[in-house]
């Protein structure tokens, strides 16, 4: 019988086509990622951890799931928050996800107030489906344990926060039941009013940002919270300014962090996937795609051929800054 983690519970089989069960977890910056793929129906009651959410996807849509007697729609969510009690029955084999995001590591500052357990009364809900949110937890939840199980180094790495991050979000806007900008719009109106930021002030803040995590991955969300404004009026301005928006901006960021570190990487010690993890890059596939599109040609191409890292003079960092701006505008 398979362990399933961050629930207390009694599982009950029945209608078994298949005795062999298939269970794969991880774990990211504390944020639990498990699958399942069970060979019978089951009826499984019992009780969430009162320290954090259990979000619940089904991935089988041949039969029906029961959540406190009612249907789990395709592509909804069973939500347990803190504490929650619940009864889940399903009469066939089925396969199912879930990620279970501990209260202190929840971006509370994102708006999804704190909640408090209580044990005795706290019931498991559902959510209304919704398709886009169903398929990024599937496809995070897939690429999460197919990392996890290749490369046991990914669950220490920055890589793995940068997942630990966007489940967050993620696990936010199930929870909360709202698109993110709608919440970013309430709070830029609650930070600066109806004013308008300048957009020399808003790149400003962003680089100031950059500057003080010059070694860290950055999102467009850091930018947003930096500069004080919401996702669109940083979309803007960065267009202005750069004539390109803030995630192609990070992703140009990112494409050369990673080559600097290649070029200096000893080919013998070093691997591309090591590099690749610790600048927060997980798809490889997508990432050399982009990688030789930039600079003609593979990461792995860049790391054995090792050119030397030409160390820049103080006095010239700002010309380079400049001229770095100019390329992205061409």
């Amino acid at each position: 019988m398979v362990s399933v983690r961050d629930v207390d519970s009694t599982m009950m089989v029945q209608n078994a086509t298949r005795h062999s069960w298939k269970f794969a977890a991880a774990e990211v910056s504390g944020i639990h990622v498990q699958w399942g793929s069970l060979g019978s129906g089951n009826i499984t009651e019992g009780q969430s951890s009162g320290d954090g959410h259990v979000i619940y996807l089904p991935l089988t849509d041949t039969c029906t799931q029961l959540v406190n007697g009612a249907p789990l729609e395709k592509n909804a969510f069973m939500i347990l928050e803190p504490g929650s009690e619940f009864c889940l029955g399903i009469g066939f084999e089925h396969d199912w996800c879930s990620i279970f995001i501990p209260t202190q590591v929840f971006d509370l500052g994102r708006g999804l107030a704190a909640t408090e357990a209580e044990p005795n009364k706290m019931i498991s809900r559902t959510t209304r489906p919704d398709r886009l949110l169903a398929d990024r937890l599937r496809a995070s939840v897939h690429h999460i344990l197919s990392m996890a199980s290749r490369h046991p180094e990914f669950e220490s790495s920055v890589a793995s926060k940068v997942v630990a991050e966007q489940l967050q979000e993620l696990g936010a806007l199930i929870v909360q039941g709202k698109q993110r900008s709608e919440t970013e719009h309430a709070g830029d109106v609650h930070r600066i009013g109806r004013r308008k930021v300048p957009r020399q002030r808003i790149i400003r803040r962003c680089h100031e940002l950059l500057e003080a995590r010059s070694d860290e991955s950055i999102r467009v969300a850091d930018l947003t919270d930096a500069a004080g404004v919401s996702e669109r009026t940083l979309q803007a301005a960065f267009k202005e300014y750069y004539g390109t928006v803030p995630a192609r901006y990070l992703q140009l960021r990112t494409l050369h962090r990673v080559r600097r570190a290649l070029c200096a990487a000893d080919p013998k010690e070093a691997t591309v996937t090591s590099v690749l993890l610790q600048h927060g890059e997980y798809e490889f596939g997508r990432f050399a795609g982009r990688y030789r599109r930039i600079f003609g040609e593979y990461p792995s191409q860049t790391l054995r051929s090792r050119r030397p890292v030409v160390q820049v003079p103080a006095a010239l960092t700002q010309r380079r800054t400049s001229t770095a701006h100019d390329e992205i505008r061409r």
